[in-house]
């Protein structure tokens, strides 16, 4: 645990002038592990009900609602409603200019290393006849993936990060930061609602995490995601523009496996280099307080982890055309 960590965790204003007695914002509850695991609950039961509606009339203008309606709002209410210090709190700080290349070569390391991954898992389930089901359609025009870049890249990146890095995990530390990493990603993969990219969506979140304690700034996390998703977009573009789409034969998976090993290593120069750069501790040096935060196994988690096997099951029950043998 770092040296600072007991400044961090009392983000709060001093009292103001003319405030009525009783409503100091010393006087407020700390945001904790309940407080944010009630947002996130909220979050996720609008995302399911009105995002997921939203995003089937229109996607982009539905992502745009998704993002900085349904997510950014409840985020900055929340900061709002415990009247946190946002730049200690939240650590809405300037980053510094030399993680920039680090984060850069983390971003991309990482994105086709789980590129990867993910082909090789779609690839086996196939031999069993999944079919991956199209959630995004490819942009066909420069326009369009521009449309692309911000609904995707900018907005996402943006407004998860306030919400995931920004808001939940800093009340998730009160036992530690490896915990709240832990399981602010936990909370960020089963969001995202899929099966087949939970276990990459857990590591993407964990990456992005560790970047925002180490930079000591959530831009750190916000410029990660933006260029992670900007890698996506881009591949979207660029393979819309094949006329056929390409097939991995199951046989030729090996041939991936060079791919891996190059990124697995860009990663691991990656966290180097973003631990010799930054003035945090190693995180796993004090992590006495477990693995994950007090309380963490709750009726809310439960909830949540229902949705998302909801959710899961009828990604898979798509794919394996389950529907189609009823």
């Amino acid at each position: 645990m770092d040296d600072n960590y007991e400044e961090r965790v009392q983000p709060f204003a001093d009292e103001k002038p003319g405030e009525p007695d009783g409503f100091s914002t010393n006087n407020l509850k700390k945001p904790d592990l309940k407080a944010a695991m009630k947002l996130y609950l909220v979050v996720f039961l609008l995302l399911l009900v009105f995002g997921s509606l939203a995003q089937a009339w229109n996607f982009e203008i539905g992502m745009i609602i998704t993002q900085w309606v349904i997510i950014l709002l409840p985020a900055l209410w929340f900061l709002r409603r415990y009247r946190v210090n946002w730049i200690d709190y939240g650590r809405f700080k300037a980053l510094e200019w030399h993680f920039i290349p680090v984060i850069i070569l983390l971003s991309a390391s990482f994105w086709l290393l789980n590129m990867a991954i993910a082909a090789g898992m779609v690839t086996t389930l196939m031999e069993f006849g999944y079919e991956p089901v199209v959630v995004l359609e490819p942009p066909g025009t420069v326009q369009h993936y521009l449309v692309y870049i911000f609904v995707l890249s900018i907005s996402a990146g943006i407004c998860e990060e306030v919400m995931f890095r920004g808001t939940i995990m800093p009340a998730l530390e009160e036992r530690g930061l490896v915990p709240a990493v832990v399981f602010s990603s936990l909370l960020f993969a089963l969001f995202h609602i899929s099966f087949l990219n939970l276990f990459s969506t857990f590591v993407l979140g964990a990456v992005m995490a560790v970047v925002v304690i180490k930079t000591g700034s959530l831009w750190g996390g916000i410029l990660y995601h933006m260029l992670n998703n900007f890698y996506a977009a881009t591949y979207l573009y660029l393979a819309g523009q094949q006329e056929t789409a390409a097939e991995i034969d199951p046989q030729s998976l090996w041939g991936l496996l060079p791919l891996v090993i190059l990124t697995g290593a860009g990663a691991y120069a990656g966290l180097r280099l973003l631990a010799n750069r930054s003035k945090v501790k190693p995180l796993l040096e004090n992590h006495a307080g477990g693995w994950l935060p007090q309380g963490w196994f709750n009726w809310m988690l439960i909830i949540s982890i229902i949705l998302f096997l909801l959710m899961a099951m009828l990604e898979m029950a798509v794919g394996f055309g389950w529907f189609d043998a009823l």
